[in-house]
């Protein structure tokens, strides 16, 4: 079987190759998947393409958003048929063996018949932006700042919401702020970075609020958060801090200790794939609460989805471009495999 695969050799080089799968050697915990589509992501991915991580080695196999059909399962993997759809955290490729006991992400759930396919190549996001959330402790009525309004921060913005929370979102662009408010997300700012702090305190008084989110991966945003929230407050960090910053961080780690600031790292990586003993939260049990509201309509994220691309390497190029030098235009890329 002849698969289609993107590598990412280096700086902006980036290529589609083909590859062989065997589908006659799988091994018990491996099955082949034909991806619909994969749903490109605007950090992780820029940050391999435009060499934004220091130490990163190439080659890099992009993607970890993918929808599709199982073709075949081990014999280890339970609850798997033939023809099933799928979100998995594969790699951008339009077949593959799959192991998610390999796969950095771990996931591997099975969708009902009537997931919209695009919609669910979301769902790894989704999962993601509820690291924004499922580690603090949240009460109705809180206060929360969120920075930053890519796809992470609008639908972190949804779920704090969801949870009775008074929420303020800052992002410099309009577009992207038009875009949260007709997601549902209600009090949105582009004012100017100095004016935020000062807006904040507007919002919430002079005590601050009780949680704020950067959901950017930009240093100063993250320090400007520090100064947004109030005494026993809690910061998450949500974005992955890459670039370089030249600042006196006495300044935002006096804040944290004299206002007694919890700092919360908010990686996906903290809770299991399936449920264990002694937790509440598995990615399993959750991935089926955020497939639900994606049918119920309550994460409109089709709204996100600016490009709808075949995959070639000048489109696929010319998107990362997109996602990295024109946001307001593209807010959303979706690798459609069956073109």
């Amino acid at each position: 079987m002849k698969a289609r695969k993107v590598v990412i050799y280096g700086k902006e080089d980036v290529k589609i190759i083909e590859q062989d799968i065997n589908e006659s050697d799988l091994g018990a915990s491996e099955v082949i998947i034909k991806t619909d589509v994969s749903l490109i992501s605007a950090g992780t991915e820029l940050s391999r393409v435009f060499a934004l991580k220091k130490g990163a080695t190439y080659p890099v196999y992009p993607g970890y958003c993918s929808v599709g059909r199982v073709i075949k399962a081990g014999n280890a993997i339970k609850g798997l048929s033939e023809g099933d759809k799928v979100v998995f955290s594969g790699s951008h490729a339009s077949a593959q063996i799959f192991d998610p006991s390999k796969s950095d992400g771990g996931i591997l759930f099975k969708l009902k018949d009537e997931t919209n396919s695009k919609d669910a190549s979301f769902m790894v996001m989704c999962w993601i932006a509820l690291n924004g959330i499922l580690p603090v402790k949240v009460n109705i009525g809180d206060n929360v700042v969120i920075m930053g309004l890519g796809t992470l921060g609008i639908i972190t913005a949804l779920y704090y919401q969801m949870a009775g929370c008074n929420v303020l979102c800052f992002d410099l662009s309009e577009t992207r702020c038009k875009l949260a408010r007709e997601m549902g997300v209600k009090n949105v700012s582009n004012c100017p970075a100095s004016e935020q702090v000062e807006t904040a305190e507007k919002c919430f008084g002079k005590d601050g609020a009780d949680i704020a989110i950067d959901a950017t991966g930009n240093s100063h945003c993250i320090m400007a958060a520090v100064k947004m929230t109030g005494k026993y407050g809690q910061i998450v960090l949500l974005g992955s801090p890459r670039e370089e910053v030249d600042a006196n961080v006495s300044v935002p780690f006096y804040e944290i200790h004299s206002k007694m600031l919890t700092v919360i790292g908010a990686l996906n990586r903290k809770y299991p794939f399936e449920p264990v003993t002694g937790s509440r939260i598995s990615m399993r049990r959750y991935l089926g609460y955020i497939e639900n509201l994606l049918n119920e309509g309550k994460l409109p994220v089709s709204k996100i989805i600016s490009h709808v691309i075949e995959p070639d390497e000048k489109v696929l190029l010319e998107s990362y471009r997109g996602l990295m030098h024109k946001k307001d235009e593209y807010t959303g890329v979706v690798i459609d495999w069956s073109r």
